[in-house]
């Protein structure tokens, strides 16, 4: 997002309050110049937290449905003033991409590229594709002899919906494309980076708004009985939970974390999708470890402060128990003892401090299967 510093943003919130037992509406205004935000309770006329820097607190956090956490308190964001509204997403706009077909290995790498290019991926889901949907996401080429030729490959293997955000995203999405043919591409663009030929050319990006918003209804919509359009690819069999934190997302890591699992050749991903998780369903996720750790509260805050990506993970050997094993790739939950210990694991590489550490991993073997049902299962169709 790209916004003057020396503006203002204003977000509606709520709170509970214990003491009352019930929700007060608050106003946040958060200033970019110095990263710092204050809080309102407009219809006392109170000023609940006076104007402070807050260096936990960034932007990109700042999205309905999303809890924060100022100080001591938790603000549930309900949306944000009409103004702020206009600085924010002047000219953005939703598309659909998805990720064709391609080795597993690379997807963390298109990851990379596409968070580069400053998207904000806001919806994902790996999926197998009908005739039906792949007939209208390339309806433009029907009647030509390539169409059944295109229809096969791009209904023969798995795929990745995606949502993308930003300025004039439909244009830039395909720009950052390049051309059909990777052959012909400019240097830099995907195609010319992963693309093989004209019909293993990595990804797709719509031509019009109106096809985006069709494809996107058509992927990630539901049916009149809330069943989804394209099922979740998640088998729940000898399997673990890898869910990468918000604040992974949010700077930028997950195909970093993506690239990791996938490139120790030990893994593979059967099911990976977006969530935006509650707090009250972030408490319930971490029940056990209530009373447990003293993180307990701060680590369900920390779930609920934006969206997370989880994945269903398997070990390649069926030998080895994939919980214990995908454990020792996470390392320890203190990142600082991992870059003294296990430099090489995903919480070395990219977790912050015990709370912010890059990624939650099944702990108990009986688990795996449990904790991927969770997502996939109960938050799947909420």
């Amino acid at each position: 997002m790209v916004v003057d510093y020396f503006d203002k943003l204003t977000f509606l919130c709520e709170m509970y309050d214990r003491n009352s037992d019930r929700f007060v509406e608050l106003v946040l205004n958060y200033f970019p110049f110095d990263n710092s935000c204050q809080v309102l309770n407009v219809k006392k006329g109170t000023t609940l937290v006076r104007r402070v820097h807050l260096p936990t607190l960034k932007l990109e956090m700042l999205q309905v449905g999303n809890t924060i956490k100022v100080f001591s308190k938790l603000l549930l964001i309900k949306d944000c003033a009409t103004a702020t509204k206009k600085k924010i997403f002047d000219k953005f706009e939703s598309t659909f991409g998805m990720i064709k077909p391609v080795p597993p290995e690379l997807h963390g790498k298109i990851f990379q590229f596409i968070t580069a290019k400053g998207f904000r991926i806001v919806r994902m889901k790996n999926g197998k594709l009908n005739k039906e949907f792949a007939m209208a996401l390339y309806e433009n080429i029907g009647g030509s002899d390539i169409l059944p030729v295109v229809i096969n490959y791009i209904t023969g293997g798995e795929v990745i919906g995606l949502e993308l955000v930003g300025p004039n995203a439909v244009i830039e999405w395909r720009r950052c494309l390049g051309t059909t043919d990777p052959e012909k591409c400019y240097p830099g663009t995907l195609r010319s980076m992963f693309g093989k030929n004209m019909l293993e050319n990595v990804a797709h990006g719509c031509r019009t708004r109106q096809k985006a918003d069709q494809m996107l209804e058509m992927f990630f919509g539901h049916s009149k009985d809330k069943i989804s359009n394209f099922p979740f690819r998640a088998t729940f069999k000898d399997c673990t939970c890898c869910v990468i934190k918000p604040h992974a997302v949010i700077d930028g890591k997950t195909g970093h974390i993506l690239d990791c699992i996938t490139s120790s050749k030990k893994f593979v991903i059967t099911a990976m999708a977006m969530f935006s998780v509650a707090l009250p369903d972030a408490e319930e996720f971490y029940e056990v470890y209530k009373d447990v750790v003293p993180e307990y509260k701060a680590s369900c805050v920390q779930l609920a402060e934006g969206k997370c990506v989880a994945l269903e993970v398997k070990c390649t050997d069926p030998s080895l128990n994939s919980v214990s094993e995908f454990r020792k790739l996470c390392g320890p939950r203190d990142p600082d003892l991992c870059r003294q210990l296990y430099p090489d694991t995903i919480r070395a590489l990219y977790g912050k401090n015990i709370v912010e550490n890059a990624v939650h991993c099944t702990d108990l073997p009986e688990d795996g299967v449990n904790e991927v049902e969770y997502f996939f299962k109960l938050l799947a169709y909420q």
